[in-house]
């Protein structure tokens, strides 16, 4: 929905392919954007009973709550012109104050979804938002804050919007364990290798991504997992027991600016 790092928004519709029909419950353990879902055709899937976003930074997962009520976040979004370096400063300052002080706050709470939003679509990168700056375009392009607005009210994403089910805040251990059954699909998106404190707002260290193996390897529902190859996969994800398929692509949260993008393999890996 809003550009943000490690975003899937160029292969969302390529990594579709391989999820199945028969699923039950969609979850999307480390939603960040949720391109996956929102440019995909999940929410056709015949079956189909839940759909759960889940991320870890609550900025996020209380984003995605406000956005199921696309109607009323639009129009407030619709009250706050598009580029305005000034509500960006207070806007960026406040979620400082309360990220820095791990103030809690109840999902779906819309004005600090207003701030986090705006926030998010006024810096060049979905990385380190809270510490970005403001990038003014000078009216020259249209802004990632107006293409928000658009969404929100596109017919295709309301109706995906509305079918959300659930929109959590726990850490990936405990929303893969909350969720796990059969008939149950998860799209796993961690950090990569060696870039996890790229993100804000989580606790993913390099050492989770043996935890998050282990984890998989004894789970009854569907995986697919997205990464970037590096040798310990081999170990963690035996191509022997798992499926491996890749797919080149532009690394879209990579790019510096005024720089050509540089491509990337990006793999995904199945437990069917």
């Amino acid at each position: 929905m809003i550009s943000y790092i490690g975003g899937k928004s160029r292969m969302a519709k390529w990594i579709c392919e391989y999820i199945p029909n028969d699923i039950k419950t969609y979850v999307e353990v480390f939603g960040g954007a949720f391109w996956v879902y929102v440019k995909g055709d999940i929410h056709e899937k015949p079956l189909l009973q839940e759909v759960v976003y889940n991320d870890k930074n609550r900025f996020m997962a209380n984003m995605f709550q406000c956005f199921r009520d696309h109607e009323t976040f639009s129009k407030v979004l619709s009250l706050t012109e598009s580029q305005n370096p000034e509500v960006f400063r207070k806007a960026q300052e406040n979620l400082n104050v309360i990220a820095k002080g791990n103030c809690d706050f109840e999902l779906g709470d819309l004005a600090l979804a207003h701030q986090y939003a705006y926030v998010a679509t006024q810096v060049f990168s979905g990385s380190k938002i809270l510490e970005s700056k403001f990038v003014d375009l000078h009216g020259k392009y249209s802004s990632k804050y107006d293409a928000l607005q658009r969404r929100l009210n596109n017919p295709d994403v309301i109706n995906k919007l509305t079918k959300i089910t659930a929109c959590e805040n726990l850490d990936y251990m405990e929303c893969i364990m909350k969720y796990d059954g059969p008939r149950t699909f998860f799209y796993i998106d961690p950090p990569y290798w060696k870039t996890e404190n790229y993100y804000s707002n989580h606790n993913f260290d390099s050492c989770d991504h043996d935890m998050l193996s282990v984890l998989l390897n004894e789970i009854n529902g569907k995986f697919a997992l997205s990464y970037y190859y590096f040798d310990e996969l081999e170990e963690m994800y035996p191509r022997k027991d798992f499926r491996w398929t890749s797919k080149e692509f532009s690394k879209a949260a990579g790019a510096s600016k005024g720089k050509k993008q540089n491509k990337g393999e990006e793999l995904l890996i199945m437990n069917y």
